[in-house]
């Protein structure tokens, strides 16, 4: 195993001069060490995750919501998306790379799994930003999780219409602070995309609910809450949501997906009376107004339905609509966008792995919005960012560190000084002692763990090392690496802070420069 995985780390990051000429096909067919070193520039590292568990899902597919030719590839230089250990490394064809410092160059893609809801990921590049780490957590839908309800039941169809009127309710669990209830009327027929009416004996009727005040609507809330593109009155608009509300509502008859019904169907959504407004800057209240916004997997948008005003039911507050179409639907408070970069200097001399919670303070406890991770290379960092209001604070996490910022004005730039980590680096460096061989180094991510540990940490390969804060001389480590759809996994005993990584010379016969 071990030098099944040195064997895919040299293909990963090194290349033989003469191929410099190549398109990713080409350098596919031509020769065995893949790629050229200008389609390693830019690389995502996608990783899909259980919500819950942090586990990942069998039969994961991501499918790319149009065809972007060969702008976007598998780390292999192919239009094969296929997903491995829950890991799919992405590459940027050289051709297509960002143009100016402020270009970004973005690709969306829906990631699904047997028994999970789908999921939107937009994986972008700038020139600041060429390897980026994009986590994605897909809920199970029979999996209880903190903050979320999913119910499914089934009704009886008669000559294709609902024989009685059915209420499907969701919430009301320990786990979870909201509810609600979609309602459908007696006779009512269930229509597909094509505006077909579906035939069937049943219906299976299927709502997700997550409560607004918790992380986990930050880490599955179609597109984040801020900065959205979205529909309004037939006009693309830009803005900044803070989701009162989340309810996804689906139905099938057989296998086939409904769109549309012949009469409205009835939803009410309880909304947390402890959540802030911020168009009134109190906590919500019977009388607010905010919007409905609904939303297609497919088309990557939210558009506008219409105003909803906040009503009390005894201690409890809810928005109530109608509607004649299924798909997610969001109670927000819209804001102006506010968009600027956080500078975060590293201080040390290899990249850091980390991650930024961004929150919005005002309700009972501050509510993050986004969650970024990412490494931190040397020096200044540029990491864009919208807000939402203006009392924003961020917490950034690296190394057993914690930095907090608080107060940052909408629009704001603040500068932000990492303190060096109080361990030691330590680096690996990998030997090849192939001949005759010019060899361009890219950069490829990997991932790593104690022997034991459940949570894997991503690191970069960098001019043939590997190095980091997060490992300690003595200890065995897990290493992973995903390439053209397969991970490869060893484990290694790092006896040094300055481990040598040294390839058997036989490998490079084996491999056959």
């Amino acid at each position: 195993m071990k030098r099944v995985l040195l064997f895919m780390m040299m293909m990963a990051v090194i290349i033989i001069h003469t191929a410099c000429e190549n398109n990713p096909n080409e350098v596919a067919d031509n020769f065995k060490l893949g790629l050229d070193v200008n389609f390693l520039e830019y690389t995502a590292q996608v990783e899909i995750q259980d919500l819950e568990d942090g586990s990942y899902p069998e039969n994961i597919k991501l499918t790319p919501v149009t065809d972007y030719g060969t702008a976007i590839l598998n780390s292999a230089g192919e239009r094969n998306f296929k997903v491995s250990g829950g890991s799919i490394t992405l590459i940027l064809n050289p051709m297509d790379r960002p143009q100016s410092a402020n270009e970004v160059k973005s690709f969306d893609f829906i990631a699904s799994a047997p028994g999970y809801q789908s999921s939107k990921v937009k994986v972008s590049f700038t020139e600041n930003n060429k390897t980026v780490q994009i986590p994605v957590s897909l809920l199970n839908k029979t999996k209880e999780s903190n903050g979320v309800s999913s119910v499914s039941e089934d009704a009886n169809l008669s000559e294709n219409e609902l024989k009685e009127s059915k209420i499907l309710n969701f919430g009301n669990q320990t786990t979870k602070q909201t509810d609600g209830s979609v309602e459908v009327k007696a006779g009512t027929k269930f229509l597909n995309k094509s505006g077909e009416v579906l035939s069937g004996n049943s219906i299976s009727m299927e709502v997700i609910d997550v409560d607004a005040n918790t992380t986990n609507l930050a880490k599955v809330f179609p597109g984040g809450f801020a900065d959205q593109s979205v529909s309004k009155n037939g006009n693309t608009e830009r803005t900044s949501f803070l989701p009162m509300s989340y309810t996804s509502i689906n139905m099938y008859v057989g296998t086939e997906e409904v769109k549309d019904f012949t009469e409205s169907i009835e939803v009410k959504m309880e909304i947390d009376k402890n959540l802030y407004n911020p168009k009134t800057a109190t906590k919500v209240k019977a009388g607010d107004q905010l919007a409905l916004y609904s939303y297609e997997l497919e088309n990557g948008m939210w558009v506008y339905e219409k105003e909803v005003t906040i009503s009390s039911v005894g201690n409890q507050l809810y928005a109530n609509f109608e509607t004649n179409h299924l798909t997610d639907y969001s109670i927000v408070a819209e804001l102006p966008v506010c968009s600027d970069i956080f500078e975060i200097n590293n201080p040390t001399q290899s990249n850091i792995q980390a991650k930024i919670e961004l929150e919005i303070a005002g309700d009972t406890e501050n509510r993050i919005y986004k969650i970024i991770e990412q490494n931190l290379v040397p020096g200044v960092n540029q990491i864009p960012y919208n807000g939402i209001g203006d009392n924003i604070s961020l917490k950034l996490y690296t190394s057993g560190d914690v930095i907090t910022v608080d107060n940052i004005s909408c629009g704001e730039s603040p500068a932000i000084e990492m303190p060096a980590p109080d361990s030691e680096l330590l680096t690996i460096t990998i030997n090849i002692p192939c001949e005759n061989v010019d060899l361009n180094i890219a950069s490829y991510p990997i991932k790593y763990r104690k022997l034991g540990d459940t949570q894997w940490i991503n690191g970069i390969i960098k001019d043939l090392t590997l190095e980091s804060y997060e490992m300690e001389a003595g200890n065995t480590y897990e290493f992973q690496i995903e390439f053209d759809g397969q991970s490869y996994t060893y484990e290694e005993l790092i006896t040094s802070t300055d481990y040598q990584f040294n390839v058997d010379s036989e490998l490079c016969s084996e491999i056959d420069f």
